[in-house]
């Protein structure tokens, strides 16, 4: 399948949506436990028994999630531009596509919000960590939001690039 297929950018389309979607609802978690988390440090501060013991495997199981679904869009993205560079794109045009592109390009940006929004989350959770007596992963969830941002710089570049080749 070429890339500059309807198929193509229709399965780029949906990949980035699910992407999108299901960082949505990691950083929805996420916001969640941080609320816990937050009880939990004062629990500590106070020297009181942890009540939440849940959150630790939780916490896990989302940062593991977030992950997987981060190598995911990295494999799919990665193969996206390797097709695009290694492309004859000459004699070619899909103006008949470029509405699909700008679609494209608007979840993309959408996308990186929600990576906005999962550093942000991030910081703050971090930030009270050091009070929290529990053995959370935090350095995955770190290399994840990491590679997460790298991911959303590629789409975009990728997304610019295709506009202004297929502009002409």
């Amino acid at each position: 399948m070429t890339i500059n297929s309807e198929e193509k950018l229709k399965e780029m389309l949906e990949e980035v949506e699910t992407a999108k979607d299901k960082l949505r609802d990691i950083n929805a978690r996420l916001k969640q436990y941080y609320s816990r988390m937050e009880s939990i440090s004062a629990q500590s501060r106070r020297k009181l028994p942890i009540k939440d013991e849940a959150l630790q495997g939780e916490f896990r199981s989302t940062v593991e999630e977030l992950r997987k679904m981060a190598d995911k869009t990295q494999d799919f993205w990665q193969e996206v531009r390797r097709n695009y560079q290694a492309k004859d794109r000459k004699n070619e045009s899909i103006r008949d596509n470029r509405v699909l592109i700008k679609q494209i390009n608007i979840s993309a940006l959408s996308f990186t919000r929600q990576v906005d929004e999962l550093f942000t989350t991030f910081k703050n959770m971090q930030a009270i960590s050091k009070d929290v007596p529990l053995r959370l992963n935090w350095w995955l969830l770190e290399s994840s939001t990491d590679d997460l941002f790298k991911i959303t710089d590629k789409i975009l570049f990728l997304m610019r690039d295709m506009e202004k080749h297929y502009a002409q």
